[in-house]
């Protein structure tokens, strides 16, 4: 058998890879920001009930960031604080009414995204309260910088043809 591809190594599973494959040589690598169980009490539900009375939400996240720790000096304005991350999460929690645990994500992945250094987030939003034979009901969203920049330049793009 020829090798036509210079540049393709066989690994005994059949699988390949480039052999030159290596990371970027500006690659710093990265750290995680984690917010574990955050309860806060929330206008949110599709219920009429729920737009009455405040339930109790739990939100978890994880917030991968360019580590620049090296870098950088030793000021917690260099980095991604979950101090700022949480009095954030409030101040969208007391804004209003929120309809879905869906919507709540986006604003937090929107709220988190702004900040440049923020490569991807996972995140857990739970609804306490809802059922009283299970300890939470709730969904996981995972999201990267790709997925947010996408996002906005098709708005934008939206926005420039509703203009037209």
């Amino acid at each position: 058998m020829s090798n036509k591809y210079k540049n393709i190594s066989v690994i005994s599973t059949g699988s390949w890879v480039p052999s030159n494959l290596s990371y970027p040589k500006n690659s710093k690598g990265t750290y995680e920001v984690q917010i574990k169980e955050l309860t806060l009490m929330a206008s949110i539900g599709i219920h009429e009930h729920e737009k009455i009375k405040k339930q109790r939400v739990s939100i978890s996240l994880s917030i991968k960031v360019n580590d620049n720790i090296g870098s950088v000096n030793e000021d917690i304005d260099n980095f991604v604080s979950y101090e700022k991350v949480i009095k954030s999460l409030k101040k969208i929690i007391s804004k209003g009414h929120i309809e879905l645990l869906e919507t709540l994500g986006e604003k937090i992945s929107k709220m988190c995204f702004e900040d440049e250094r923020i490569l991807s987030i996972w995140m857990k939003l739970e609804k306490l309260d809802v059922f009283p034979d299970t300890k939470s009901v709730g969904i996981e969203i995972v999201r990267d910088k790709l997925d947010y920049t996408r996002k906005k330049a098709n708005k934008s793009n939206i926005e420039k043809i509703k203009k037209k």
